[in-house]
């Protein structure tokens, strides 16, 4: 089950002391990769894939998006409820069903009562924001949130406990 506690237990993690496979490069990004060890999310490309070992957390924004049963546009910003939200140029969410194209500038965290747990690219751990701060995360583009559903096969662990 979510809940605070767990995702508290990242907070000021560096990527490297979440993932046992080492797949820890600064100049990698490693949102979905924080997103897919907390859930337990192996499918698709993984850390460990890209070490050419079997298993890890998947490393991928485009493929975690596709692994939420409902997704939906965010017009306000939420106090309640939980899944995973994703930030991305207005025009790189399309077709219908809305994926998520495939594109340098997309985040992605985990949205719980109204807060975003998520990793931190530039400075190199997992932080917590709000909403409205989540969705300035590309200053110079015209951004848009989605929100969508926990993965189905989404395990929620705490730190230390990752495969």
């Amino acid at each position: 089950m979510l809940n605070s506690v767990t995702l508290n237990s990242y907070v000021g993690r560096p990527i490297k002391e979440i993932c046992p496979h080492g797949y820890d490069s600064s100049s990698d990004n490693h949102c979905a990769h924080f997103v897919s060890h907390v859930l337990q999310l192996g499918m698709g490309y993984t850390c460990a894939h890209a070490r050419r070992r079997t298993g890890g957390a998947n490393i991928r924004v485009q493929e975690l998006f596709s692994q939420c049963m409902s997704t939906r546009e965010v017009h306000e910003c939420p106090t309640v409820g939980e899944g995973l939200i994703f930030v991305s140029g207005r025009s790189n969410f399309q077709g219908s069903p809305t994926h998520i194209e495939n594109v340098p500038k997309k985040h992605v965290g985990i949205l719980f009562a109204g807060q975003i747990w998520h990793y931190s690219n530039t400075k190199h751990k997992v932080v917590v924001q709000t909403v409205g701060e989540f969705l300035f995360h590309y200053p110079r583009q015209h951004n848009a949130l989605w929100c969508g559903s926990l993965p189905i096969a989404g395990r929620p662990t705490n730190f230390g406990t990752c495969s």
